[in-house]
């Protein structure tokens, strides 16, 4: 018998509707390229079971986007809000959207009231959108 490994060792708890809304909202209307705003509306507030994160990660609007390393990132490490990867949500902090162990996959952490995200893609470094 085989075992599976978790995605995530601890697991962080699953991300509620609302907290959803209060994140994904602001983060459509302010970081997403203009021309993919309404589709990102209709797939994620709810989000569509058919639906992957994914298109979030490729929908940023990455001009307003830098790099994204510890420093970059320490004045808000301890901010709440989403980690967004495939169809998966967790609530957890900026620092802990960091530090998750990822199966090869592009991944976006999108703080409450949309005021600033990251993005981590399977390669290459993440980027801090404000």
């Amino acid at each position: 018998m085989t075992s599976v490994r978790p995605r995530f060792d601890p697991s962080p708890e699953i991300a509620t509707v609302p907290a959803l809304e209060m994140a994904l909202r602001p983060f459509i209307d302010r970081l997403l390229k203009e021309d993919r705003r309404e589709r990102a509306v209709a797939h994620f507030l709810p989000k569509l079971e058919k639906s992957s994160y994914h298109e979030l990660v490729t929908s940023v609007d990455t001009t307003r986007a830098r790099p994204c390393d510890a420093a970059s990132l320490e004045p808000w490490k301890a901010v709440r809000g989403v980690f967004l990867v495939d169809h998966e949500a967790y609530a957890v902090t900026a620092q802990q959207a960091m530090d998750l162990y990822l199966t090869g996959t592009d991944a976006l952490f999108v703080a409450y009231s949309g005021t600033f995200a990251v993005v981590r893609y399977q390669t290459g470094s993440p980027l801090l959108l404000t």
